[in-house]
């Protein structure tokens, strides 16, 4: 007695599975998904050590524009302190001169060697790469 079975041709089973990858692809789209995709892929964030230069010197620029908000010199530090500029590992690779606006130079880049350290408040924080002139 032999047994026959019902299958799928495999050229029906092909077609089946492209036409899911499609369907994927339409909602994406209409989703707005490929967008988002795109965006992300041609964003490569650098790590903290893979900062560019332009990157760093942009995360400078907007830290020294937002400190020039202030004239308290121990909040200048602390805006610096918190910044994208440290937080990023500038701070410790590209060299860049902040003013404070008691006329204090702080000068970063220097490299992980040096810190500068602040007492604000009873609260001690480090800016590394950088020192006070």
């Amino acid at each position: 007695m032999v047994k026959r079975t019902q299958s799928l041709p495999l050229n029906t089973i092909i077609l089946a599975i492209i036409a899911i990858i499609v369907l994927v692809f339409l909602v994406l789209i209409f989703t707005g998904g490929i967008g988002r995709f795109a965006t992300q892929t041609g964003q490569v964030s650098p790590s903290s050590n893979q900062t560019s230069n332009a990157q760093c010197s942009e995360y400078a620029s907007s830290i020294q524009t937002q400190m020039g908000t202030s004239t308290d010199s121990a909040v200048q530090l602390q805006m610096l302190a918190n910044s994208q500029y440290v937080s990023s590992g500038c701070s410790d690779t590209y060299v860049y001169q902040f003013t404070l606006y008691n006329g204090s130079q702080v000068v970063c880049g220097l490299g992980s060697g040096t810190s500068l350290q602040i007492s604000n408040n009873g609260n001690t924080i480090s800016i590394p790469g950088c020192k006070l002139q």
